[in-house]
């Protein structure tokens, strides 16, 4: 079974797609007996998804980047929300 550590590194790097079925596996089994290393990877996919909408945004509309930064904020779980400063 691999470590939290071997899990994150793994998923931060996108190494699965390119893994053997054995550590896919062993990763799958790993996400769900872990919550933090599930929450890690939602995490990571939901800045992957906003860094994509910022991408294919055209900067014309001026509250695209509060909504942007709206909609990042609403997916992240409450309480782990370190800085609350609008400028981040």
């Amino acid at each position: 079974m691999p470590t939290c550590k071997e899990v994150s590194r793994s998923i931060a790097a996108d190494e699965l797609s390119t893994a053997g079925w054995r550590q896919r596996l062993s990763t799958q089994i790993h996400l769900l007996m872990c919550r933090h290393c599930r929450r890690y990877s939602r995490q990571l996919r939901a800045i992957g998804e906003a860094a994509r909408n910022l991408l294919s945004d055209t900067p014309q509309d001026p509250g695209s980047r509060e909504r942007l930064r709206s909609s990042i904020l609403d997916q992240i779980p409450s309480g782990t929300q370190k800085n609350s400063d609008p400028r981040v």
